[in-house]
């Protein structure tokens, strides 16, 4: 959520998740996980799922940095 809001909490294209986990449109992080993934700075755990309850580590935090930077 924390670059989705950095990058003015810009909309979707998709209103649907492809995250089997990642269902509730009402949740705060909804959107951000859809705009992330559209733009290639999250890809998720690779079984379809998202795990947003997952603790974000520096490594998660770097990685989806160096992502939107080269976006």
């Amino acid at each position: 959520a924390f670059i989705w809001r950095a990058n003015g909490k810009l909309q979707p294209d998709s209103a649907q998740s492809s995250f089997s986990d990642v269902t509730d449109s009402g949740l705060y992080y909804y959107d951000a996980v859809l705009w992330c993934c559209e733009n290639g700075i999250i890809n998720g755990m690779g079984d379809g799922t998202y795990a947003p309850m997952t603790t974000c580590n520096r490594a998660h935090v770097v990685t989806m940095l160096y992502r939107d930077a080269m976006r």
